[in-house]
């Protein structure tokens, strides 16, 4: 079973345009290309359905795709969306009800929203949405006291939160964003299952760190394809990790469909399922045990899916 810890579904109503104007200006200009013309293709992530991401899945052979609904209409920098956000939210617990066996909801919440705790408590015991996105760079710390309600209704309702840590497109501020706040929480929560989005992303060795030292943290992959362009470096930089961390704490992810115009699903699946021979040749190896764990075993475990092993 292959699962997918990170992904999101798109549409110009759910977060402020200036996110999308600096989406396609950074993405122009790592590729090289006008921002005209990628603006042009932020049409191909436009899908509130669920249908565009499952066909990519099965394209890609993912059997489960995490969704993670997004709260940053406290951000100063955005202001609130024209979807308000129980609209937003009920759209991703939309989509996982069209799709039971293949999409899993994970509810995306300000916890400095005065009514944040009973909204988790809607969208879970309500929605049946199963975990609980955090986006730190809306403008708050993980550790501020006034997120606690949140995680205490988290940890009551037994269902993981997610946080986005490492670096994030202006006009936000990633200083929010770095995973050493998050420790506090989980020794504060020690039975809360936390994970850190894109593996702390530039502070990597922090949320390494942090992992290696906690029982109820991990790390997802997603944004790492990123680094797949220089396939040798990706590799020693995954063997790195997995010398640092028990290999059970790593999830596969991907952020889609943010880099499906660089690396695809499929492509991105295979980086880990077809692992080139070269890379052996260079002494980087990995056990099919850690390849299986990575790619859907551990995820496997955290949201109660059966697993298959074979």
């Amino acid at each position: 079973m292959i699962i997918d810890f990170h992904t999101h579904l798109c549409d110009r109503d759910s977060v402020g345009k200036p996110f999308w104007d600096s989406w396609a200006e950074v993405t122009a200009l790592r590729a090289n290309r006008p921002p005209e013309r990628v603006q042009k293709r932020l049409l191909e992530f436009w899908d509130i359905s669920g249908d565009m991401i499952v066909k990519d899945m099965d394209a890609a052979g993912i059997d489960k795709s995490v969704l993670l609904a997004i709260d940053w209409g406290l951000a100063h920098q955005l202001g609130e969306p024209k979807l308000g956000i129980e609209e937003i939210n009920k759209i991703y617990a939309d989509a996982a009800r069209k799709y039971p066996e293949r999409l899993i909801a994970f509810a995306g919440v300000d916890p400095r929203r005065k009514d944040a705790p009973k909204l988790v408590a809607k969208f879970v015991k309500e929605w049946g949405m199963r975990g609980i996105k955090l986006h730190p760079a809306a403008g708050f710390y993980p550790n501020d006291r006034a997120c606690y309600a949140v995680y205490e209704k988290a940890a009551e309702y037994r269902v993981p939160v997610l946080f986005h840590t490492g670096e994030m497109l202006k006009p936000f501020y990633f200083k929010y964003c770095q995973p050493i706040y998050v420790q506090e929480v989980a020794v504060d929560f020690p039975d809360l299952t936390i994970i850190l989005a894109h593996a702390g992303g530039c502070w990597h060795s922090e949320a390494a760190a942090i992992c290696n030292n906690s029982t109820n943290v991990y790390l997802d992959l997603s944004l790492w394809q990123r680094r797949l362009l220089r396939p040798r470096e990706f590799y020693q930089a995954l063997r790195t990790l997995l010398d640092s961390v028990p290999w059970q704490r790593v999830l596969f992810g991907s952020d889609y469909p943010f880099l499906k115009l660089l690396v695809n699903q499929e492509q991105w699946v295979k980086a880990f399922t077809q692992i080139p021979k070269s890379v052996k040749e260079l002494g980087i190896e990995f056990t099919d045990q850690e390849i299986a764990g990575i790619m859907g075993g551990n995820a496997a475990r955290i949201l109660g899916c059966q697993h298959d092993s074979g």
